[in-house]
């Protein structure tokens, strides 16, 4: 049943205008940030290396930043609309209506990945770091995308209002996003470094400027980034699975 929600989430995300909508930002977004990057006089002063950090960091705040607000809604609008009850009537189980959505979301971030491709492409021209360049920004992507939508679920089902869904993940997204703009040395304190350690925006634009400014491009050299994503992600999953059960146990779903 999760496959049927899928196609249901993406027939509106690809033939409605919200979808579409989206896309083209993403793609006016690269097309700028590129265009700055290699005519700006400033700018262009910088390292390729250090052009193509830039990019990859737009490429997953905008990512990370249209996935949050999608996803936002994709569950609320249901009982606003008064849909919930129709589904859960039905024999679909709440494991797939949760896994149906969250594959929706994910595929939403896969298309703005395969809009960036062209940019991350002309970047990187002249240079051999296009493979990792290409594998980093996805991976990286996905696990922060795959985490913050479990989050933003959770919050969803707990809430049951697009609004308040929508300003928490906001307010979260932009608290985890502010300690990344802080200069090396406001983060050279003791604090900011433990912080960092868990930030999962954080260990993203680290893993980031590890692969493209220092060349460090193995996975092995870049454990200590992805493994604080990969628990980001088991502990939004462990909230998402409890969000389930308070949803189901207030008598809205009867169903597993």
């Amino acid at each position: 049943m999760f496959r049927n929600i899928w196609l249901k989430e993406l027939k509106e995300q690809l033939y409605t205008w919200k979808g579409t909508l989206w896309l083209v930002i993403s793609s006016l977004t690269f097309s700028l940030i590129s265009y700055l990057l290699l005519t700006d006089k400033e700018l262009s002063l910088l390292d390729q290396t250090e052009m193509m950090w830039m990019l990859a960091k737009v490429i997953i705040s905008i990512g990370l930043l249209i996935v949050s607000i999608d996803a936002s809604s994709i569950i609320s609008n249901e009982f606003e609309k008064e849909t919930a009850e129709s589904l859960f009537l039905s024999p679909i189980k709440m494991k797939d209506f949760v896994s149906g959505k969250l594959l929706a979301s994910l595929t939403l971030w896969l298309l703005i990945f395969i809009v960036s491709i062209p940019y991350i492409l002309v970047t990187s021209a002249g240079t051999k770091l296009f493979f990792p360049f290409f594998y980093y920004v996805f991976l990286l992507g996905s696990l922060g995308v795959f985490g913050f939508i479990m989050l933003i679920f959770a919050i969803s089902l707990l809430f049951r209002s697009s609004k308040n869904t929508l300003t928490t993940s906001l307010v979260v997204l932009l608290a985890l996003f502010i300690p990344s703009l802080f200069s090396t040395t406001l983060k050279n304190n003791s604090f900011a470094l433990a912080l960092g350690k868990v930030n999962p925006v954080d260990n993203i634009f680290s893993s980031l400027d590890n692969v493209l400014v220092d060349y460090q491009t193995s996975l092995f050299h870049n454990g200590q980034f992805i493994l604080p994503l990969a628990l980001f992600c088991l502990i939004t999953l462990m909230f998402l699975v409890y969000a389930t059960k308070r949803f189901k146990q207030a008598g809205v779903v009867k169903n597993g």
